[in-house]
């Protein structure tokens, strides 16, 4: 037997079972198979759309979320200065206001200017959060202290400082003393 060395010959050979092979193969059988291909095809481009539309709602929350909570460290600055109108118009002298005219009306720009503050914040969901005589909230509220008192336990009774929100998210807590019940 004498072996065939040819490249060529050996190719027509591959050629030729290849032909065969593929003539074994019923035309049903072909379309099955280009069937199978096709869903297979139409399920990765329904899984890449799905995955797009995932990366752009994602994309959309995590811009809607830097939006509502850009102001954040800013308004963790502006909460002192907020606190000190407040403190100016709880500690102004009131007998000497309603004395002196030039008093009066620098407290009365104070209260004004604190008033204008507030609604600039509103407008851009900054809240303040004084809670006295409300219900204690951990959520909200710091308690740094418990005081024996009439008030139905777990009231704020006092409020130390103020806190301050973002749209629910917390800047600040309130720094409260909380009721308890009066030991006998």
């Amino acid at each position: 037997m004498e072996e065939n060395n040819n490249p060529q010959s050996n190719s027509q050979e591959s050629k030729q079972e290849t032909q065969q092979e593929e003539i074994k193969i019923t035309p049903e059988e072909k379309i099955a198979e280009l069937e199978q291909k096709l869903s297979e095809s139409n399920d990765k481009i329904l899984r890449a759309f799905a995955e797009l539309d995932n990366v752009r709602r994602r994309s959309r929350e995590e811009l809607e979320k830097s939006a509502k909570f850009a102001i954040s460290n800013f308004a963790s600055d502006l909460v002192l200065v907020i606190e000190n109108f407040f403190l100016a118009s709880e500690n102004a002298p009131k007998a000497e206001i309603e004395k002196v005219p030039a008093i009066k009306n620098y407290a009365d720009a104070i209260v004004m200017t604190e008033k204008e503050l507030m609604k600039v914040l509103e407008k851009n969901q900054v809240r303040r959060i004084y809670p006295l005589n409300q219900k204690f909230d951990h959520n909200f509220h710091e308690a740094i202290a418990h005081v024996e008192s009439e008030s139905e336990e777990e009231t704020v009774i006092q409020v130390i400082q103020a806190g301050y929100s973002i749209a629910d998210r917390l800047v600040r807590p309130a720094l409260v003393a909380v009721a308890k019940k009066k030991e006998v």
